[in-house]
C-alpha cells in the first residue's frame, strides 16, 4: 500500500498498523515527533535522549503530561513515563553533548520506560491521523484527566 506525499515521493504504509484516535489516548500524553534525529539501530538510551529534549515549549503547557510517545513518521517507537518536566539545561543527557545555545529557552523531561501495559497500547501504532496536514510543531499535548 502506498501513499503519495507532497513531494511526490511514495511512502510505504504498513497495512497492519493500527491507527490511534484521540479516544484511544486514555492518559495525559505528549506526542513527540523525532523524525529528524531518529536512525535505525539506535540504542535505547540514544532513543530516550533524543525524545526527552530539548523542545521549544512552555513548561506550564506540558507539565501535566504523564506519558510521552516517541514517534517517527507517524509510528510510535517507544513510550516513556514522565517523572518531571524541566528546563533543558538540567537534562544531563548521556548521549548528546550539552549546547547552551541550542538548549536556551527549551524544555525536556526525565522519566523511564512506561509499564508494559501502557507500552503495548501504543508501540507500533500510528498517530498520524492525530495531526493536521502541515502541522509543524514536533510536540503535541493531549490532556484527558485534567
Amino acid at each position: 500500500m502506498f501513499k503519495e506525499d507532497k513531494c511526490n515521493r511514495k511512502k510505504i504504509l504498513k497495512p497492519y498498523m493500527e491507527k490511534l484516535s484521540v479516544d484511544d489516548l486514555q492518559e495525559n500524553i505528549a506526542i513527540i515527533k523525532i523524525n529528524k534525529s531518529y536512525r535505525n539501530g539506535m540504542s535505547p538510551l540514544e532513543l530516550y535522549d533524543i525524545t526527552r529534549g530539548c523542545w521549544k515549549r512552555n513548561l506550564k503547557s506540558i507539565q501535566d503530561t504523564e506519558i510521552v510517545l516517541a514517534v517517527v513518521s507517524g509510528e510510535v517507537k517507544e513510550v516513556y513515563a514522565v517523572t518531571s518536566w524541566m528546563e533543558a539545561y538540567k537534562l544531563n543527557r548521556k548521549t548528546i553533548l550539552y549546547d547552551a545555545e541550542v538548549e536556551k529557552g527549551r524544555i525536556g523531561f526525565s522519566g523511564k520506560l512506561a509499564s508494559d501495559d501502557i507500552r503495548s497500547k501504543y508501540i507500533g501504532k500510528s498517530v498520524a491521523d492525530l495531526y493536521k496536514r502541515g502541522e509543524a510543531n514536533p510536540v503535541k499535548v493531549f490532556l484527558n484527566n485534567i
